[in-house]
């Protein structure tokens, strides 16, 4: 079973320089971090940014994956300690992220044989 998930986390106030110092880590190490998505069963990360009217700033995360794949907490790549060492500083506990509803998933035939290829569930 393929998950999507688009959600919504807000920036920790203060945070917003090194929110995007994360963002520029883990575009400047392209490479390794694409290389962390096997393991995860992560097809499609992509995280996009909004700074809101209400003077916060937020990340929504976009994901395609599939089942079964190893957590970020457990990963031993520089990659990901580093992630969850940005998470932990950027990302504001206070605020309860929200899980966008979906309501249309389209994937291309092709996309899908390979994603199904790799969770054995075509």
């Amino acid at each position: 079973m393929t998950k999507v998930e688009l959600t919504r986390f807000r920036i920790k106030k203060g945070k917003e320089a090194k929110a995007q110092e994360w963002m520029d880590f883990l575009n400047e190490h392209h490479d390794d971090t694409v290389a962390t998505m096997a393991g995860e069963k992560m097809y499609v990360e992509s995280v996009f940014k909004e700074e809101n009217p209400d003077g916060y700033t937020y990340f929504y995360w976009y994901s395609v994956q599939g089942e079964g794949g190893n957590a970020v907490e457990e990963s031993e790549s520089y990659i990901d300690k580093k992630h969850i060492e940005y998470w932990d500083e950027c990302i504001d506990p206070e605020y309860k992220p929200v899980d966008m509803k979906l309501e249309e998933n389209l994937i291309a035939p092709a996309v899908e044989r390979i994603i199904g290829q790799n969770t054995g569930s075509v």
